[in-house]
């Protein structure tokens, strides 16, 4: 009965560790994508062509939203509504430099991009 109860929870664990991680199943995806030349060259292009966002900074509220640029000044913003905002690879979506105070608010969906490594 021991024996039993043993291989059922080493079983229980081995399971829950290989096939319920999130990291090894994005870790498996990315390397299975890896060859993935079009996702590349969409992300790359994302990154080239960032003029879809727009940041109206009018000292009150600002909005978020399309393409993320890098360095967007985001310091004057006593409110900062992210909607619908696709973070390029490489770019990281730095809110840091928001007003003291600032509320922000996220809507829509929020997307960031990956690179393959």
């Amino acid at each position: 009965m021991k024996f039993l109860s043993t291989a059922l929870a080493v079983f229980a664990l081995l399971a829950a560790t290989t096939d319920a991680s999130p990291m090894l199943r994005m870790e498996a995806a990315g390397k299975s994508k890896k060859g993935n030349v079009e996702q590349q060259d969409q992300t790359e292009q994302q990154q080239q062509d960032p003029v879809e966002q727009t940041s109206p900074t009018t000292g009150k509220g600002c909005n978020l939203t399309g393409t993320y640029k890098k360095g967007t000044d985001i310091s004057s913003c006593s409110s900062i509504t992210v909607d619908s905002l696709t973070v390029p690879a490489g770019v990281t979506l730095d809110l840091s430099k928001a007003k003291k105070g600032a509320i922000i608010e996220f809507k829509g969906t929020t997307t960031f991009g990956f690179r393959y490594s």
